[in-house]
């Protein structure tokens, strides 16, 4: 049983994570979400500063939904 987990047990990603599992650069990641770079890799490390809207985008653009991210420090 320990090989099948739980359908209802979901991976957790950090923002950068996130990022990195869709292949995206994070100049990417910035223009997608209209923000500088800079700004960007501040979100990255203090992923509790995202909005909601961020949030959003973030999950759109890496096609992991925003409950499997981690927003926080």
């Amino acid at each position: 049983m320990q090989a099948n987990q739980k359908e209802d047990e979901k991976m957790a990603f950090t923002v950068k994570q996130a990022r990195l599992f869709a292949g995206k650069k994070q100049q990417e990641m910035a223009d997608f979400l209209e923000i500088h770079v800079q700004t960007y890799r501040k979100l990255e490390k203090n992923p509790s500063i995202v909005s909601v809207e961020q949030a959003k985008k973030i999950s759109e653009i890496t096609g992991i939904s925003y409950d499997q991210i981690f927003f926080a420090n």
